[in-house]
C-alpha cells in the first residue's frame, strides 16, 4: 500500500480494494463508498483493463463487497455506484446477507446519451444506499434540503406538492432519489 495524501481528517492510499479492506478491523467504518470499474471493456492503457468475463468479475465484486460489510460499524451506511446492470446483482447479494438493509436505489441523471446499436441510450447510473443492522447511525434530513421553486413571474409556487404543502418543512423539500 503507498499513502498518498493525508490530512487531519484522513488518508488516501493506492492499492488493491482486497489488500486495504483486509487491514481494516470488524465494524471499524461508518460510511463506505465504492465506485468500483464497471466492466464495460476499457482498456486504461498502463493503468490495467476492465475486462473481466461477467461470472469472474461477480466473484471478485462479491469479495469486495462482503469486505465492505465486514469492516462497516452496527448502522453504518454502504453506498454502491455503478451501472444498473451490475447494481441488480449487487443488491440482490446484500438482500441476501442477514445484516444488511437496503435503504435507496438512487437515479444519477446523465445529461449525455449514447449512440449505443441495438440498445437504448442509457439514461442513468445508480447508487445503492444500504445501512447495516436496522437503523442508520445518522440520517440528517436537514443536511440535504432544497430550497422550494417558485415562479419568476408570478410567485406561485412551480409544484403543487401533492396537495401537502401545509407539511412542507419551511426550509425546502426531501432530496430525491435522482
Amino acid at each position: 500500500m503507498r499513502r498518498v495524501y493525508a490530512t487531519e481528517l484522513g488518508e488516501l492510499y493506492q492499492t488493491d480494494c482486497l489488500e486495504l479492506l483486509g487491514f481494516l478491523k470488524d465494524g471499524s467504518v461508518h460510511t463506505f463508498f465504492a465506485d468500483p470499474p464497471f466492466n464495460l471493456n476499457k482498456d486504461y492503457g498502463l493503468n490495467g483493463r476492465d475486462d473481466r468475463p461477467d461470472k469472474e468479475y461477480l466473484q471478485w465484486s462479491k469479495q469486495w463487497i462482503s469486505e465492505a460489510v465486514r469492516v462497516l460499524a452496527p448502522g453504518g451506511a454502504l453506498f454502491l455506484y455503478n451501472l444498473p446492470r451490475w447494481l441488480i446483482e449487487f443488491g440482490a447479494f446484500l438482500n441476501s446477507l442477514p445484516t444488511m438493509k437496503f435503504k435507496h436505489w438512487v437515479a444519477i441523471y446523465k445529461a449525455h446519451s449514447l449512440p449505443i446499436p441495438n440498445r437504448l441510450s442509457p439514461g442513468h447510473y445508480g447508487m445503492l444506499y444500504y445501512i447495516k443492522g436496522e437503523r442508520p447511525r445518522v440520517f440528517d434530513r436537514d443536511a440535504v434540503r432544497i430550497p422550494v421553486q417558485t415562479c419568476r413571474h408570478c410567485g406561485g409556487d412551480v409544484k403543487d406538492y401533492g396537495g401537502h404543502k401545509k407539511y412542507l418543512n419551511p426550509k425546502g423539500v426531501n432530496l430525491t432519489d435522482v
